[in-house]
């Protein structure tokens, strides 16, 4: 005889993602990085805390600096995405041109357009259409 199943409640959506971690080996090097070349915004700045993507929203990128909490650099693909809003093609010829290396350009596959960037750490970035 089949045991009756429990009924399971959804957690309350008080739960959200807020950031992202990136270990870089410096923080203000990197903040350049993330802001002037990507063009990213520095949304809290708190000297040892400081977190850059599009004030108002969330999923943001928090760079920490690998030797102030006794981590090492890990680079490589994080699994961190982020959607470029309008032409992606023209935005990523925008992007290669302000300093960004692409390490796979602008691709089509079956299922989207994505290309991946790497930061100064070598920490890699997909990059995605907002479609």
């Amino acid at each position: 005889m089949p045991r009756p199943t429990k009924s399971v409640r959804a957690p309350p959506r008080a739960i959200y993602v807020f950031a992202t971690t990136v270990l870089v080996s410096d923080r203000k090097r990197s903040v350049r990085w993330y802001t002037r070349q990507l063009g990213l915004e520095v949304v809290q700045d708190l000297g040892h805390w400081v977190t850059v993507g599009r004030k108002g929203s969330t999923g943001l990128l928090h760079l920490c600096e690998a030797g102030e909490i006794g981590e090492e650099l890990s680079p490589g693909n994080q699994g961190i995405t982020l959607h470029v809003q309008g032409d992606f093609a023209a935005h990523c010829a925008n992007l290669r041109r302000n300093g960004i290396r692409f390490d796979q350009p602008v691709t089509k596959r079956p299922w989207g357009m994505y290309a991946r960037i790497s930061d100064p750490d070598g920490n890699v970035l997909t990059l995605n259409p907002d479609e």
